[in-house]
């Protein structure tokens, strides 16, 4: 299935670069673009997530941006990316304010500057999201299992570095160039809305599912049907899909063609040509592709050729053009004869002609491929 471009990460770190060679070039100070507690005000606050004191502090930010951006853009699409990204980046510049009033004084008449804050938000709904990834750290060969901790180790690590860093901070007479409270805020905002946007049990969601994959993957259908089992919902195409997967492998063909197709007709209505084509391959190895209504097998014989997919269409209609009562076998013979002319196949093309002419010969496609054989 391809993959969308993270549109709105990319964004961000063309703006983030641009603006940082432009003041660069200009030698002009960044300050006057930075959040000051002791004159804040909204405007202050979006330019400071926009600009950086240099290009290693920049370069350090955009390292973490392009590794967690990606990710949760891919979760939630560009524009809760967006709305996530600036709402953090403010969360974070609100705790700043609030810590320079109390905690930190310090902090009042210094001013705020970078994406860091924002950026801190990305890692928070991370933090929930994805808080089943692992990361692996040592590796014997690519092939062989090694030594990983859980995501949300290290995220936890970081925080906590941050929570000590304020706290070892807060009763010095000069802070340091890091803005520990703006990032425990930004990853607070970010976290506060992954709750609220229930990307904890999307990610649990998604975690069953690569398990339930995973099971079938090494023949353990039993496994995956627990796994399956355990979701909320059932009735998304790829879960159908691993359900019929998962009966097909068991031996059971009359529980597992139901979901498969089920898994089709949903994903088609949906636009997941990938995983349509994927559970019709299965239906044609249980020789049960037949029992999808005729306009279905349509719309996915006309997808298999947008997507350049005519050797799967061809093994589809072979699997179809077996059964001799198939009521809609005479218009599946003359595409496969037809699909078999672009391919290249002239002599199987004339056989399958000559097949259909001999078991349908009152029928209009015998008629039409009488007219075609002349040719």
């Amino acid at each position: 299935m391809r993959v969308p471009l993270p549109l709105a990460t990319l964004s961000m770190l063309g703006v983030n670069t641009v603006l940082t060679l432009w003041l660069t070039a200009r030698a002009e100070s960044v300050e006057a673009w930075g959040f000051t507690p002791a004159h804040p005000s909204l405007l202050s606050a979006l330019t400071s997530l926009f600009v950086h004191a240099g290009w290693l502090h920049w370069l350090k930010n955009a390292l973490f941006l392009g590794l967690f951006g990606v990710y949760v853009e891919r979760a939630l699409g560009a524009w809760r990316w967006l709305a996530l990204y600036l709402a953090s980046g403010l969360g974070a510049i609100g705790v700043h304010w609030a810590m320079s009033l109390t905690i930190q004084p310090s902090l009042y008449r210094e001013g705020l500057v970078g994406a860091s804050g924002a950026i801190s938000g990305l890692v928070g709904y991370f933090a929930l999201r994805f808080y089943r990834r692992r990361v692996r750290l040592v590796w014997a060969s690519p092939n062989r299992w090694g030594l990983s901790v859980p995501m949300w180790v290290g995220v936890l690590a970081w925080v906590l570095l941050q929570g000590a860093g304020a706290i070892l901070e807060a009763g010095q007479p000069t802070p340091s160039a890091i803005g520990y409270w703006a990032h425990l805020g930004g990853f607070a905002t970010g976290l506060t809305l992954a709750l609220l946007w229930g990307a904890g049990a999307q990610g649990e969601q998604e975690y069953l599912l690569e398990c339930a994959a995973r099971a079938l993957q090494q023949g353990a259908a039993g496994d995956a049907l627990r796994y399956l089992q355990q979701l909320p919902t059932t009735d998304a195409p790829r879960v159908r899909y691993l359900q019929g997967a998962a009966w097909a492998m068991l031996g059971d063909p009359d529980e597992a063609s139901p979901l498969l197709r089920e898994a089709v007709q949903r994903a088609l209505a949906r636009g997941d040509d990938a995983h349509a084509a994927d559970a019709a391959d299965l239906l044609s190895e249980l020789d049960r592709l037949h029992t999808l209504d005729a306009p279905t097998l349509q719309t996915l014989l006309r997808t298999a050729e947008h997507r350049q997919e005519r050797a799967r269409a061809l093994r589809w209609l072979e699997t179809l053009t077996r059964h001799p009562d198939l009521p809609d076998r005479p218009e599946w013979l003359l595409l496969h004869a037809r699909l078999l002319h672009q391919q290249g196949q002239p002599d199987a093309a004339n056989a399958i002609l000559q097949r259909l002419i001999a078991d349908h010969p009152d029928s209009l496609q015998a008629a039409l491929a009488k007219l075609e054989g002349r040719r």
